[in-house]
């Protein structure tokens, strides 16, 4: 894992910076509930979770959205403070009220884990009635060529959908976007897709 307090300078410029940003705010607007891209119900909070340099949040901001990020690592939330309101907190334990946002993301982040199922829990229960989970998955297996195709990765989708199903969210939508500024030395799972291309899938809870 990174140390992403002292990654967080050049963490934009390694990752495809503000074109890999809006490609990701895109896809997550296109699974957001509501009559018009971006919108959300009653106008309520997107709650980004493991926001980074807050660069993708941002851009979910620019669209005329209510944004909080919120990254534990302190030099990644320093950075996103001059870019969007955000707070220091951990995705297991969220300094959040049970039921209060409209929306969670988590994008780039449930790979990076050996278990995911408790960032899953901890958005389920900051969802308020009609919310939505949405989350980047199966990047990790797509990385990784040598990956036993019997095992199953934290972000797997099957593995991410049947947790959010322990807390009440069930499947309501999924999307595919091209990243950008970024590349990897393994060999792609023929079985998934390509590294470049990122998987989204969102949960909802019933209002």
């Amino acid at each position: 894992m990174l140390d992403y307090d002292r990654e967080a300078a050049r963490y934009d410029e390694t990752r495809g910076g503000l074109p890999r940003a809006r490609a990701a705010a895109r896809a997550v607007r296109e699974l957001l509930p509501g009559s018009l891209p971006g919108s959300l119900p009653g106008g309520g909070t997107l709650l980004d979770v493991a926001c980074g340099t807050g660069l993708v949040t941002r851009e979910l901001a620019g669209a005329g959205l209510r944004v909080l990020g919120v990254d534990a690592s302190t030099g990644m939330a320093r950075l996103a403070a001059g870019r969007v309101p955000v707070v220091l907190g951990d995705g297991r334990l969220l300094p959040v009220r049970d039921r209060s946002v409209a929306a969670v993301t988590t994008i780039w982040l449930l790979h990076l884990l050996d278990d995911a199922r408790p960032v899953i829990a901890e958005a389920a229960r900051v969802l308020r009635p009609g919310g939505v989970y949405v989350t980047t998955v199966d990047k990790r297996a797509a990385h990784d060529a040598s990956m036993p195709v019997d095992r199953r990765p934290a972000d797997g989708a099957a593995t991410v959908i049947e947790a959010a199903a322990r807390h009440g969210l069930r499947p309501c939508g999924e999307t595919r976007f091209t990243g950008h500024g970024q590349s990897t030395s393994e060999a792609p799972r023929p079985d998934l897709p390509p590294p470049g291309l990122h998987r989204l899938t969102t949960s909802g809870r019933g209002g």
